[in-house]
């Protein structure tokens, strides 16, 4: 589990102007907090922090001698830019089951053989933090055309200790027969149909 520096948000400046100095602004909410907690974070951190880590993640936040284990709920970023704006963490309780998701990695992609498509980029799901995941990899070396996986292929769908909320008939990933171009041959027929059509 990654650990997170954290420190009391100076509510004398705006977000805006943290931001400009480097920090990240924050917040901590949870069922057993007397109020939220506004925190800030410096962007090194929050950036390394978000190299292995997204909404669905597990974080030890520390700040003021206490440590709160965590989950992500949000990363907000700037608008048409990728510059992080601000984080939201919920605390997690070892017996509160929580609502959570977790995203779809494909691997090996460049393997397939056939067009692939990917709706579905995320599982939501109901768990304890003890039975937590955030991401589900699917290793697709081999696939070809006419392969596919459901949410209800998956083994996130098999554990007994996680609630699937996301409907188990979804498509998760498809191989299909890629489209034949179109070629000088065929484009002349198609012209030939069309002119005696018109005749």
């Amino acid at each position: 589990m990654f650990s997170l520096k954290a420190e009391n948000r100076n509510m004398g400046l705006k977000p805006k102007q943290l931001r400009r100095e480097g920090i990240i602004p924050g917040v901590l909410y949870g069922k057993n907090l007397e109020e939220s907690i506004s925190m800030q974070f410096t962007q090194k951190d929050v950036l390394n922090f978000l190299k292995t880590n997204s909404t669905g993640s597990k974080v030890e936040l520390a700040m003021d001698g206490k440590k709160y284990i965590s989950l992500l709920r949000e990363v907000t970023f700037t608008p048409a830019t990728t510059k992080v704006e601000h984080l939201c963490f919920q605390t997690l309780l070892a017996d509160e089951v929580i609502e959570s998701t977790a995203r779809i990695i494909l691997l090996n992609k460049e393997k397939v053989h056939g067009m692939l498509q990917a709706p579905q980029s995320e599982i939501s799901f109901k768990a304890l933090p003890a039975n937590l995941i955030d991401k589900i990899e699917i290793d697709l070396e081999g696939f070809k055309e006419g392969d596919s996986i459901r949410v209800g292929d998956l083994e996130i769908a098999k554990n007994p200790d996680i609630e699937v909320l996301t409907p188990l008939d979804n498509m998760v990933v498809s191989v299909i027969e890629p489209r034949a171009a179109a070629t000088p041959e065929t484009e002349e027929q198609g012209e030939a149909a069309t002119d005696s059509e018109e005749n």
